[in-house]
């Protein structure tokens, strides 16, 4: 049946009801009042006619004042409930709903605010310190096989609104999932520009360094060095290219998550080329590098730019906090269906406190690295001890 007529059968029902409880109430009065008259016959009472108006004239207020009670109330309440919504408070009120029956503890208070709805309540607080909640179960949020909420949930006068009330929660469950939306791919945003921005320095000191090699007046530098580090520069430079085209993406997305550009490639070669570069960097001439793996190749489906800056960072990160002389060790190896790549250095290491500040600053190489590998359904671990060094493992899932 349609909602609105649904919504004007209820309506005529109610004030049917209220027409013949004030014809009875009316009736009643009438006989009471002629019953005192014969059995009490008082001198100087007012005439039946006299009576009859008066009583049906306050008879006729009660009743409109219950009829704009009923349909007035929750029309107020509607208005007050846009006013939340467009205020920004998503979370749902609680006065329309019924309190089920025998939902009490056994000092006989409610055990709750809301109805007890099968599949569960997701609560949430408003910003005016309002507690809400999501109704959810099989039929996502709504029992009936209309989709709405069934009756028995719905207080009077709401009721006469039930189809109404219905649309207000999609409506709020809808905003609020939006909103959890947006905050979260703004999130993604700035942690995205985070990196972006932190990323920038890895090239940057490259270009730096060679910069000033090319500069010093103690070295006499060959042709061919001259050309090495020209190419080393020049490979930077797009590098930061890159970079700055990422950053500029950022104001395009429409998905929670990194833009992948997944292609199958061969991770050992490109974890080893990565480590040959990192040795040419000129602040890590003093650190010795060690690379190691188990296969001569394992091909899987990832990106080329996230992983390499997730593992450039962490790489990066053993290199300039560590003093010369340190140990950088980098095993690859394949787990199950799982790449394992280990990198590990026998340098100051990170003590705890300052390692969880670490990961929980979307701006640091490691909380980068972190999300990086997690964009690739991948984990990280890192195990540290001030004076011991520091291991990371990283696990990502092979698929082909």
């Amino acid at each position: 049946m349609n909602p609105m007529v649904r919504m004007a059968i209820r309506f005529i029902k109610v004030t049917l009801m209220l027409v013949i409880m004030s014809i009875l109430s009316f009736i009643l009065c009438a006989v009471i009042y002629i019953y005192l008259l014969d059995w009490m016959n008082p001198q100087g009472a007012i005439s039946m006619k006299t009576f009859l108006v008066v009583t049906g004239f306050t008879l006729t207020v009660i009743f409109f004042i219950a009829f704009g009670w009923c349909v007035g109330k929750p029309l107020t309440y509607l208005i007050r409930w846009i006013n939340r919504l467009s205020e920004g408070n998503y979370s749902l009120p609680l006065e329309h709903f019924r309190q089920p029956k025998g939902d009490r503890g056994l000092d006989g208070t409610d055990s709750h605010d809301g109805p007890d709805v099968s599949g569960g309540t997701d609560y949430t607080k408003g910003s005016d310190g309002s507690v809400g909640y999501d109704i959810y179960d099989s039929h996502d949020g709504f029992n009936g096989s209309d989709g709405s909420l069934q009756h028995n949930h719905y207080r009077y006068p709401y009721v006469l609104y039930k189809e109404l009330f219905d649309r207000m929660h999609l409506l709020s469950n809808q905003l609020q999932r939006s909103e959890t939306e947006r905050l979260n791919l703004e999130a993604k945003k700035q942690e995205w520009i985070a990196a972006i921005s932190h990323d920038l320095k890895t090239p940057l000191s490259y270009i730096e360094g060679y910069a000033h090699m090319l500069t010093a007046d103690d070295y006499v530098w060959s042709d061919k060095e001259k050309q090495n580090f020209s190419r080393q520069i020049s490979g930077k430079t797009a590098e930061m290219k890159q970079l700055i085209h990422d950053l500029n993406q950022a104001g395009r997305w429409s998905v929670e998550q990194f833009p992948m550009n997944k292609k199958i490639d061969d991770v050992v070669d490109f974890l080893r080329e990565l480590m040959i570069d990192i040795a040419n960097y000129p602040l890590a001439e003093q650190t010795s590098f060690t690379f190691h793996t188990e296969k001569n190749g394992c091909s899987m489906d990832f990106d080329s730019r996230l992983l390499g800056r997730a593992l450039q960072n962490v790489i990066m990160n053993a290199v300039i906090h560590n003093p010369p002389g340190t140990e950088v060790q980098c095993n690859i190896s394949v787990k199950k269906n799982y790449c394992c790549i280990m990198i590990e250095d026998d340098g100051i290491g990170i003590e705890e406190t300052k390692l969880r500040h670490i990961l929980n600053h979307s701006g640091k190489g490691i909380a980068i690295a972190k999300a990086f590998v997690e964009a690739h359904s991948g984990r990280m671990n890192i195990l540290s001890a001030e004076g011991k060094g520091t291991r990371v493992e990283i696990l990502i899932p092979i698929s082909l």
